[in-house]
């Protein structure tokens, strides 16, 4: 008896943060020392976003200063 499994379509599947369209995204951002809200949030869509070529940028750092409950960036003592 064997398990029918449904597949999701194209445009459903996440891309992976690995995925060979975002290393271009990657390796600029290492050479201009930039950080990402994307990167430092540990954002699930990631992979999506760099394999389109866009990204959310930090000013001044890689530390926010809000502290919002829910975020995984690194906070900056105020």
């Amino acid at each position: 008896m064997g398990a029918d499994f449904l597949r999701l379509p194209a445009w459903a599947r996440p891309v992976s943060p690995l995925a060979p369209g975002t290393r271009g995204v990657r390796v600029l951002l290492r050479e201009k020392a930039l950080n990402t809200v994307c990167e430092e949030a540990r954002c699930p869509n990631l992979g999506e976003c760099f394999s389109r070529g866009t990204a959310t940028f930090m000013l001044l750092g890689d530390r926010c200063t809000r502290r919002c409950s829910y975020c995984s960036v690194g906070t900056a003592a105020a």
